[in-house]
């Protein structure tokens, strides 16, 4: 258990440089993401395949497992991500919530590859629905503690208002500020993805390209967030809360979502907007650049 722990804390790190990579597939022409090139879809599709192909693979290894054929189911998985970030990332209303759980069938491929049981993940908003085919339960709705804060967070907010139409288009929970900017630390944006919660400033009057585009920008953060959380930490943080005393009941239910907010932390300081290579991917997918 600690090997699986340990291992799927440096696995983010270690696909790191394949995701720059994908930052490099830039393409060859066009400016939106309906102009982007064959090649240059297949090139991203296989560039997550290799993330998903390299996380299935390490994660067999520290369980024992053959870690080729992990791979190769790791490698569909990743590529079936790809097509569900592509989806997510055009403007017709309901792309969001198709992307997210096309990507989701995908990383239920990757998580699931070097294990025994077959796991189908469903996210629905801040809890996830995992359908175990073979087991008594066979539907376990999970709650994951910091998305659900992160949302529960916004509810109360006096200055924010949930965007009905642009939650059920995106798949996960959209709010708006009274603004037409919302502020992070890395500046005046058009909008963010807080921990499975996009916030958005109010709809502007005029959209310009790039305001058009924020919605499934944001929609590509989300289903990168399901990887992070339940391919990558998940496996990890449930082998740390086993070796602290959870009970299997808390386990079944429960997703604390602690690594990934770890992770997403320390990469965000060490790296440059600019930079970071899952912001990157969401611009080229959207803007085409």
């Amino acid at each position: 258990m600690r090997g699986v722990a340990l291992l799927g804390i440096a696995g983010l790190a270690a696909v790191m440089p394949l995701s720059e990579a994908l930052a490099l597939q830039q393409p060859v022409s066009g400016n939106a993401a309906g102009t982007l090139t064959g090649r240059d879809r297949a090139a991203h599709l296989a560039v997550n395949g290799a993330l998903g192909g390299f996380s299935a693979a390490m994660f067999a290894l520290a369980r024992g497992k053959n870690p080729w054929r992990a791979a190769l189911k790791g490698f569909g998985g990743g590529v079936a991500m790809g097509v569900g970030k592509q989806v997510a990332g055009e403007t017709f209303h309901g792309a969001g919530l198709l992307g997210r759980q096309l990507a989701a069938m995908g990383t239920s491929v990757v998580r699931t590859a070097s294990e025994d049981t077959t796991v189908v993940i469903v996210p629905v908003g801040p809890m996830t629905f995992e359908i175990r085919p073979t087991a008594v339960d066979r539907v376990r709705p999970r709650v994951n503690i910091v998305a659900t804060s992160t949302l529960l967070y916004y509810v109360v907010r006096a200055d924010t208002r949930i965007d009905w139409g642009a939650t059920l288009s995106s798949g996960a929970p959209v709010f708006r500020f009274p603004t037409e900017t919302v502020s992070t630390r890395d500046g005046i944006i058009f909008g963010r993805m807080d921990f499975g919660t996009i916030v958005l400033g109010q709809k502007p009057t005029v959209l310009d390209t790039q305001r058009r585009m924020t919605l499934p920008h944001e929609s590509i953060h989300i289903i990168q967030y399901d990887f992070l959380e339940q391919a990558l930490s998940l496996p990890p943080e449930r082998a740390i809360l086993r070796k602290l005393g959870a009970g299997e009941g808390f386990l079944r239910h429960v997703d604390l979502g602690a690594i990934s907010v770890m992770l997403a932390g320390v990469l965000q300081m060490h790296m440059d907007y600019e930079d970071r290579p899952w912001e990157r991917e969401a611009v080229i997918l959207t803007e085409g650049r």
